[in-house]
Parts: structure tokens; sequence; C-alpha cells
């Protein structure tokens, strides 16, 4: 049985969404009598914190990398996997030896990836305050809609919030 119970805050009480999960968890109780609880709170990770994460920081990294287009959605996948395997790994140990392996980002967005991505961003001198949700957001609701930039960062060359790529000394 899964240790793994979600609930959440209902007017002072906590709602754990079903009858099925309260009975699971009411059953849980009665099999580990005094076991002791940690309820932490956490925000999962939102459809807007995704787009903005595969839409918006992970082509705005490739925007400064050499050889690489971030237009093309292939040179897109092969950023994103070196990004979760060095910033969201764990270690296999296969034949007496430890590899890393790349995790999935599902849940990790809102546990600080996209921080830990930013600080290395802002470490190599890419300038990170021009990559906001808000822009991403007007870019994805009002701009792209309209026959704007298919892409993030087209709109933000566009509107000359980022200059060219061959501009920058990073």
């Amino acid at each position: 049985m899964s240790k793994t119970f979600l609930a959440q805050s209902d007017q002072g009480k906590l709602s754990l969404g079903s009858e099925f999960n309260r009975v699971r968890f009411t059953e849980f109780l009665k099999k580990n009598p005094g076991i002791r609880l940690r309820i932490e709170a956490f925000t999962p990770e939102s459809r807007e914190q995704r787009g903005f994460f595969e839409g918006g920081l992970v082509p705005f990294i490739c925007y400064f990398q050499e050889n690489i287009d971030y237009n093309d959605g292939d040179h897109i996948r092969r950023v994103r996997d070196w990004l979760m395997l060095e910033f969201n790994a764990s270690f296999l140990t296969v034949g007496g030896k430890a590899l890393k392996v790349a995790k999935s980002s599902k849940g990790e967005l809102s546990r600080g990836l996209m921080e830990r991505i930013m600080d290395w961003c802002g470490e190599q001198g890419y300038p990170i305050e021009l990559l906001t949700p808000s822009d991403y957001k007007d870019w994805r609701d009002r701009v792209r809609p309209s026959a704007g930039p298919g892409s993030y960062l087209d709109y933000l060359v566009e509107c000359g919030k980022l200059r060219p790529k061959n501009e920058y000394k990073v």
C-alpha cells in the first residue's frame, strides 16, 4: 500500500478528495498505530509553469548555445535532455558502476528545478531578467494567436527585449 496520500485544505479541514482515499488513509492509520506523519505543503506544477519551462526557458538556453537552433525541435529536445541530466539526475548502479541518469521533470518544476536552471543561466551571464512568465503569457495569449512570432524567443527579439543572437558575448 502506498505511503503517500494527497490531501487539501477545505474550510479548515483536511480533505482527501474522495471516499476511496479516505478509506485507504484510515486503513493505513489502523495498520500503523502510533505512526508519526509529516504534513508538508506543496504547490503542484501548473500547465502554465510547464509551458513556460518548455516554451520559454529551454529555448532561451538554446538561444545562447553555439550551433544550436532555438526553433529546431530536435535541438530543443537535446538541450532539455541535457538539462535534466545536469539539474535533475540520480545515480543508478549497473554492473557495479555508478551511472548518472536523468529523472523525470514531472512535479520537479515546483520543487526548485526551474530556479536551479535559472540560477545557472544567471551564472553564465544570460540576461535572465528578460525571461518573465508575464511576458511569456502575453505572447502565448495575445501575440501568437494574432499571427505574431511563432516562438517566444522570436517575440522577444522582435519587440527589442532580446538582442539578436550574434550580438551576445557569453
